[in-house]
């Protein structure tokens, strides 16, 4: 950025992108109702090695009035309204996890927690959106980290699609099955909740409830029919489990390095909690500090780097008129180290935060995106961060293992901590 300026150019071969790190066209960009998402930077989630993944749902739509007629539905289902009344099952989740954790707070037991945000996202995320029990399912686990890997290849090292060797066929195979057995899954969930409701059973209060009410059940919309609802299914967890485990674990790395962060969250938890081994939805407002330091982790690390529009129209950013069709490549990663923007940026302070009046605060980072194809799981993910963040300095003291260094990030389609976040742990007294 300091040699070539908030907007330039790249050349990928003989096609041209747009980097673009300047605030007011970061605005200008996502604010944008006719720039839309690059078809060349979703393909390879739309199937993997030809078995239909994620297609064109809400995460991979291109098409800009399509994807708003589905955010239109969807949206509801994910506003703090309706998530207020699904905060016991978010708790749910929780003590599972800190019953788990109680087991092996010895001070003695290396305890991965990128592993253990992992478990926790997901078992969260199949109760309140499916009302599903994948904990223990130890298939459903292996089928997203396969799929997942799947894509990850299919972008890295694309020729591994067309390899005859033996193992590379294997290896195809062992991903399609996953994606098969991730849509059946849902498949059997959406076709046993229907057959619930048409037999006046008592269903569970959940997103799958919402959707299939305001959709008649799939009957509606020619748009939105059983396969649209198994792409939104794959979607939900690969957008919503993996980015909120690692933003946890990237949390907690910074705990360990600034114990007097830590401190000041535990004091704050306790003050917030008491001895409550339950998170009320109206606690999540209290815990203040809380969100300055989610914010300073993201700031840091965002899970997803950045992300892409296609020009729909000729557009001036800072100067320069970039031509319809050409990609434009927005990095919040880059952006929130902008030492112009955030002083001293690699030093990890979530009092910066502390006044939110400025405009350009808004603009210089995007973790969730903004616009119209701003995250729609962010408020989700705030509350299951705030909540299970809480309920652990609540409950245990965290002390990084060895070698658990802030800047070791293994970078895939997702940036994690490398080390998977190690901890030691003991009881609070």
């Amino acid at each position: 950025m300091k040699i070539f300026g908030p907007v330039f150019a790249l050349f990928m071969f003989s096609k041209p992108s747009v980097i673009c790190l300047e605030p007011s066209c970061v605005k200008k960009i996502l604010h944008s109702t006719t720039h839309f998402k690059p078809p060349a930077e979703v393909q390879f989630f739309w199937s993997v090695f030809g078995q239909r993944y994620l297609h064109h749902g809400l995460l991979t739509e291109s098409n800009v009035p399509k994807h708003m007629k589905r955010r239109a539905l969807f949206d509801p289902a994910f506003h703090r309204k309706y998530l207020k009344t699904l905060i016991s099952t978010f708790n749910q989740s929780a003590n599972v996890l800190i019953e788990k954790l109680t087991n092996v707070a010895d001070g003695k037991t290396v305890v991965p927690m990128l592993d253990e945000f992992n478990k926790f996202t997901l078992d969260v995320l199949a109760k309140v959106a499916f009302g599903l029990d994948l904990l223990e399912d130890k298939g459903f686990n292996k089928a997203i980290c396969k799929s997942l890997t799947g894509v990850e290849i299919c972008f890295y090292k694309p020729w591994i699609q067309w390899s005859p060797l033996p193992a590379h066929a294997k290896f195809r195979e062992e991903c399609r099955e996953g994606v098969r057995l991730i849509r059946e899954t849902g498949r059997k969930c959406v076709l046993d909740r229907i057959a619930a409701k048409k037999r006046g059973e008592k269903i569970p209060n959940d997103i799958l409830t919402y959707i299939l009410q305001q959709s008649n059940d799939l009957q509606d919309d020619e748009d939105f029919t059983m396969e649209n609802m198994l792409d939104e299914f794959c979607t939900f967890f690969i957008a919503g489990q993996e980015t909120t485990a690692n933003m946890m674990a990237f949390m907690l790395v910074e705990l360990g390095h600034h114990p007097d962060v830590m401190h000041r969250l535990q004091t704050e938890a306790k003050a917030v909690l008491g001895d409550s081994d339950y998170v009320k939805f109206e606690d999540l407002g209290k815990l203040e500090y809380m969100m300055l330091v989610i914010k300073e982790t993201l700031r840091l690390w965002p899970p997803v780097i950045g992300t892409s529009r296609q020009l729909a129209h000729d557009e001036m950013l800072f100067g320069y008129k970039i031509p319809a069709g050409t990609p434009v490549w927005l990095n919040t990663y880059t952006m929130g180290r902008n030492d112009k923007c955030f002083p001293d940026p690699l030093v990890f302070n979530p009092e910066r935060f502390i006044d939110t009046s400025e405009d350009r605060q808004l603009f210089t980072h995007f973790p969730f995106s903004m616009g119209i194809r701003s995250c729609i799981g962010q408020q989700f993910a705030l509350i299951e961060a705030k909540l299970i963040m809480s309920r652990l300095l609540q409950k245990f003291n965290f002390s990084l293992a060895p070698g658990q260094l802030r800047d070791d990030v293994l970078q895939e389609i997702l940036i994690k901590p490398k080390g998977r976040c190690k901890n030691y742990l003991t009881l609070a007294e």
